[in-house]
């Protein structure tokens, strides 16, 4: 079904990723992608780690890049850390605990293979140039992140929206998408916000106030072991909410013409 420039399914497909990259739609819902029991426990184990950490979110300011917390938490490191640093340390600190991140969100998932697994297989298959673990600095990154809201901080994360997109110098990506798969879900609130807007390029600067410059919006309210890919060039936020945590396992998905999707956190 297509509704709001949103196409609701129940197995992905080679046309809805020929649509998201023609920018025909926004985003793709492809409900029950993983096995909602295991959904649960991973996220359980993810609110429990004692290896989550704040994840900031890139933003520019009079030409300076600044991370910015929202209120949202991340079990494994992001990419964007290394966006503005030469610092080696950190750069290999990068590159090892991806390998530990992935192998950490297997062992929650065991006997079963992880949603970003599961993502990447069926990737493969549907795309006709398939899918894989990108190495934009010639090293295989981190491909699936565990990110952890709780009610009292999910204010940060509505306004005001942002969007993510690659720098250039790491590597000229045609489209940029995120993949959401949703392991915990408030009942209240917590809805995905998008607007279909032009694409921001990497790094803009965005106004101060930047949803009352927008058209308006489109919410989806997913359920546990429910995928969403949509732009993330694109400004987006969430909800807020009240109750139980949000989380969901979330990858970035880099697209070139005529080469595999890159995948990388």
């Amino acid at each position: 079904m297509k509704n709001n420039n949103i196409i609701v399914a129940e197995q992905l497909e080679q046309s809805h990723l020929d649509k998201l990259i023609a920018n025909d739609i926004t985003a793709v819902m492809i409900k029950q992608f993983y096995f909602q029991d295991n959904a649960v426990k991973i996220a359980d184990k993810i609110i429990a780690s004692s290896t989550v950490e704040q994840y900031t979110h890139e933003l520019k300011i009079d030409d300076e890049l600044h991370q910015e917390y929202l209120g949202v938490d991340r079990e494994g490191m992001p990419f964007n850390l290394l966006y503005d640093t030469s610092n080696q340390n950190l750069i290999n600190k990068y590159y090892v605990s991806a390998r530990e991140n992935i192998a950490r969100i297997r062992s929650y998932a065991a006997p079963a293979m992880t949603p970003i697994d599961k993502l990447r297989l069926e990737l493969d298959e549907n795309y006709t140039y398939g899918a894989m673990i990108a190495a934009f600095q010639q090293r295989k990154m981190l491909a699936g992140i565990g990110r952890l809201s709780h009610a009292e901080m999910s204010h940060m994360s509505e306004n005001p929206p942002h969007f993510d997109a690659l720098p250039v110098k790491f590597a000229a990506l045609s489209q940029q998408f995120a993949a959401n798969i949703y392991l915990k879900v408030p009942e209240e609130g917590g809805e995905l916000e998008l607007w279909d807007t032009a694409p921001m390029t990497p790094l803009s600067i965005v106004p101060d106030d930047w949803r009352s410059h927008l058209p308006p919006s489109m919410l989806l309210k997913p359920e546990v072991g429910d995928l969403i890919i949509f732009n993330c060039r694109k400004p987006h936020a969430i909800r807020s909410f009240t109750g139980e945590p949000r989380v969901t396992m979330q990858v970035f998905i880099g697209y070139q013409e005529e080469k595999p999707l890159q995948l990388w956190n």
